[in-house]
């Protein structure tokens, strides 16, 4: 018997699971049927006490890290053993959907709750994790929890990320009560799951239920400054250097840029400050961000290249100084190979059509890749929508990832 065929019968309660979604769902809802719980926030926070107040429903330890990470445990067996890690995150967009992260948090509470149903012992210690400030929505960048645990932040610097308003992360975990006394990674762990929705539209134009994530796009991210100069708008056109001019013919550029390398090329501008931002004054300054994705990493590093040249065309067309520096970057990340390989096991013996794909976004797992053995599973996007009020998957893809999610964490962490 393999290791995926142990267990061969366990099902997870897909009932439960989805009226777990929906509950959660309910903290920070908005009118369109989406969800706002930004990172740090009173929001954030209800939707981790909602969690917590599960796990110890169900007799599961809760603890936080000095991040904020929250972690859900399950004892095994041999406790000496380094755990097998799941979970995702509960902040959201200002725009948030009821799946992005959620499900891949939920799904885990589903996996802790049927091996319970089924008085299943482990041999490693399960942990489900809350990873704090994915988004970034309010404290830019994201991967906040995740990266600090991986030890690309120091503690430090993580709680002094601040957002808009100068408020800092540790100010916001202080304030919340949502700081913990554990160190912040640091340890070892046998193997990190996460399930997540695609949020792109090829699982569902396929019709595959089940995307098994082998690695990342190549990302490269910028901040884009551009610096014209304030004045009355009674002042005559040419005579003008207008900040938000030279914005749109950079975002027209940034544009051609993703389109010029095909259906794998991303090209994106999606954050912009500008100031005074006052009727009756042209803009002074403007500040963005933008950035290039594409599969292949030769092709994103030209991409970076032509973004770069495309920026110093428009600011000669415009006379307005640009300036483009570097702000972040990830991928390409491979994930475990031996892990791949399990989900792909796991999936087609549980009856789950699957195929490959690789991650467009940044996700915790790509922060966790470098530290521990790591994997993704994707379930499909309606209409490849995220970040959006109407994003849904369906009952039966959230069933079908959490199903192969269950199955290979048993199998990485050893029926006792």
């Amino acid at each position: 018997m393999t290791e995926t065929d142990r267990g061969s019968n366990l099902a997870i309660n897909g009932e439960r699971l989805w009226n777990s979604l929906m509950r959660m769902a309910e903290i920070g809802a908005l009118p369109n049927g989406g969800c706002r719980r930004l990172g740090l926030t009173p929001e954030d926070s209800a939707g981790r006490a909602l969690l917590a107040g599960w796990a110890r429903e169900n007799g599961y330890g809760v603890a936080r890290d000095r991040i904020g990470n929250l972690f859900i445990r399950r004892p095994g067996t041999r406790p000496e053993l380094a755990p097998v890690m799941m979970g995702s995150h509960l902040d959201t967009v200002v725009t948030g959907g009821r799946f992005d992260g959620v499900l891949g948090v939920l799904g885990g509470l589903e996996v802790l709750r049927t091996l319970d149903d089924a008085g299943i012992a482990t041999e490693r210690t399960l942990e489900l994790v809350v990873w704090t400030n994915e988004e970034g929505a309010r404290f830019a960048p994201g991967n906040t929890g995740a990266f600090a645990f991986a030890g690309k932040y120091t503690l430090e610097q993580a709680l002094a990320h601040a957002d808009a308003d100068g408020t800092r992360v540790g100010d916001a975990l202080e304030a919340l009560d949502e700081l913990g006394l554990e160190p912040v990674g640091g340890r070892p762990i046998e193997a990190c799951f996460e399930l997540h929705v695609e949020q792109g539209p090829y699982l569902e134009r396929a019709g595959i239920p089940v995307g098994i994530v082998t690695g990342t796009y190549t990302v490269r991210y910028f901040n884009l400054t551009i610096a014209g100069e304030a004045s009355h708008l009674a002042q005559p056109l040419t005579d003008r250097r207008d900040a938000l001019v030279g914005m749109a013919e950079a975002i027209l550029a940034i544009r051609r840029v993703g389109a010029a390398h095909g259906e794998q090329g991303r090209s994106n501008a999606s954050w912009i400050n500008v100031f005074p931002n006052v009727r009756g004054t042209v803009a002074e300054t403007v500040q963005m961000s933008c950035d290039v994705r594409h599969a292949d990493p030769e092709v994103a590093r030209a991409m970076a290249a032509d973004l770069h040249g495309s920026i110093e065309d428009a600011s000669r067309r415009t006379g307005i100084a640009m300036t483009l520096d570097p702000f972040h970057q990830f991928g390409p990340i491979h994930f475990d190979a031996g892990l791949v390989d399990l989900l792909r096991r796991t999936a087609r013996s549980r009856g789950h059509r699957c195929q490959d794909i690789l991650t467009v976004a940044g996700h915790d797992a790509i922060a966790l890749a470098p530290i521990a053995p790591t994997a993704m599973i994707f379930v499909p996007s309606a209409a490849g929508l995220s970040h959006n009020e109407r994003e849904y998957t369906d009952p039966a893809a959230c069933a079908a990832g959490t199903d192969v999610l269950l199955h290979a964490v048993l199998a990485k962490a050893g029926r006792d």
